[in-house]
């Protein structure tokens, strides 16, 4: 099984950069939109956290190819690769999440449209998504991470996976925090409104309508 799960988690990987560098030049060649910002406000860098994302991603990615290509020729230290989990019912388990994860992710991708961006600028006047499976999710793109990676994890079972996940989520939490703030200022009410009725991950009422539970998960601006 493991020479199809190497050849599945490299399909997807490239699957998924396809999609999002594809997005990124149509954006800018068809419409003119500049979908990558990295902008600096005093001694504020903003985007460091998207920029950290990228460098932990491309660490995974190395570690994971170098892995499929020449699995005795080792990166890292040995206590890096130790096996924490191994098992057909994990890998299994892997497989299901990386494939929610991407479903997830292409869903965003097409809702999106032309309001695709990575970073945030002021001046930006893109409608606030909230249909689709914006309706579920505040941030799908990040969900989708997490479910990717915490798969890549179950599949593989190797420490290093495992605390790249734990920083990517991390990353990841709070590029959503400093994105919240954003929408607030850009939308106002509207934003804050959203936020009573959709969970910053997942809203699992919807999903899943006997469960009750209250959102787990709100921006700050949206308390009252």
């Amino acid at each position: 099984m493991s020479g199809f799960l190497d050849y599945f988690q490299f399909t997807v990987f490239l699957l998924y950069i396809a999609l999002f560098v594809g997005r990124i030049v149509y954006l800018n060649r068809r419409n003119g939109i500049r979908a990558i910002t990295v902008t600096i406000d005093g001694s504020r860098v903003r985007g460091i956290l998207t920029i950290c994302l990228i460098a932990i991603i491309t660490i995974w990615f190395v570690v994971m190819i170098s892995g499929i290509v020449d699995p005795g020729v080792s990166l890292l230290p040995p206590s890096l690769e130790r096996i924490l989990i191994d098992s057909v019912q994990t890998q299994i388990a892997g497989v299901i999440l990386v494939i929610l994860g991407f479903v997830v992710f292409t869903s965003a991708w097409f809702t999106l449209g032309n309001a695709w961006r990575v970073g945030n600028r002021e001046e930006d006047d893109s409608e606030l998504i909230t249909h689709g499976i914006y309706a579920i999710s505040r941030n799908p793109i990040y969900l989708f991470f997490i479910l990717y990676l915490a798969g890549s994890f179950l599949i593989n079972g190797a420490l290093i996976f495992l605390i790249l996940t734990v920083l990517i989520v991390f990353d990841l939490h709070y590029l959503t925090l400093e994105e919240e703030e954003f929408l607030s200022r850009a939308h106002g009410l509207s934003f804050r409104d959203y936020c009573t009725v959709t969970g910053r991950y997942i809203t699992w009422f919807k999903i899943w309508p006997m469960s009750r539970l209250r959102l787990s998960s709100r921006c700050p601006e949206c308390s009252e």
